[in-house]
């Protein structure tokens, strides 16, 4: 007789930056049942359909644009501005604002730590036992370093499923073992190579290049997903690719396409 797999699902979301009116605000790390604040517009109704039965939690990765890549709003605004004027370019990589930001990502890491510890409170009060727990992670932007500090929290008491990383921000800055999970997917444009679209066409805000070790996920279990180069030009640029209002490609993921998940059935 097959025993019953008595293991709990959780699917984690980690939303980014909340935009302008939210900048003077850090995150307070609380555990969410429902998006607070519409930041994932239908990005998660698509993901759960995948996962039925999962409960979903909500965590807020948002952090100053001091902790990012710009450092103040004056940068992101110049990056901006100049974009605009690299249409026809590849190689004006200089406009954008790349240089790593360390204690800035080092602060969400931090945060991060704290909320998986809130979520093992959580599960604690719930009385689940966290040895039947598997969480699946979904991040944007900002949270990418959000989720790496759930991870340090939880990697010795829970088990990992599914990490999907969605236009992570200064992406460069740290990775992890991967191997603890099932699948690793970094979706996002294509920056600094020969497929690459022109500056105004990429993604300003969190200048994508890849987290480190994902080049080592067997290719049947993860790797980097990008902008399909056939996708308009009126839905890409600056803000449009970073943005998941813009992020309709990723919703025509089919299954057999790379990049596409759901859980095994």
């Amino acid at each position: 007789m097959i025993p019953m797999d008595t293991t709990q699902r959780f699917l984690i979301f980690i939303n980014g930056n909340r935009g302008p009116k939210a900048n003077h605000e850090t995150t307070d790390n609380r555990l969410h049942e429902k998006d607070p604040t519409g930041y994932w517009y239908d990005i998660d109704d698509t993901i759960l359909k995948r996962f039925p039965g999962v409960k979903p939690l909500y965590f807020d990765g948002h952090h100053p644009v001091s902790s990012s890549q710009h450092r103040t709003e004056l940068n992101f605004a110049k990056s901006y501005f100049l974009s605009r004027f690299c249409w026809i370019s590849k190689r004006s990589r200089w406009v954008m604002n790349k240089r790593p930001n360390p204690e800035g990502f080092q602060l969400r890491v931090k945060h991060g730590q704290i909320a998986g510890e809130n979520l093992i409170n959580y599960l604690t009060s719930k009385g689940i036992p966290l040895e039947k727990v598997k969480i699946d992670i979904v991040s944007h932007s900002m949270g990418y370093a959000y989720s790496l500090g759930m991870f340090d929290a939880l990697k010795s008491k829970i088990s990992f499923g599914k990490l999907l990383i969605l236009s992570p921000e200064n992406a460069s800055a740290q990775g992890r073992d991967w191997n603890y999970f099932e699948e690793i997917w970094q979706y996002g444009s294509r920056a600094d190579d020969k497929e690459s679209d022109a500056i105004c066409y990429q993604d300003g805000i969190a200048p994508q290049v890849a987290i480190p070790g994902i080049e080592n996920v067997p290719f049947s279990k993860g790797g980097r997903i990008y902008i399909p180069s056939s996708w308009p030009k009126n839905k890409k640029g600056f803000i449009k690719s970073h943005h998941l209002l813009y992020y309709q490609w990723f919703h025509e993921i089919k299954p057999g396409d790379r990049g596409y998940f759901e859980l095994p059935k």
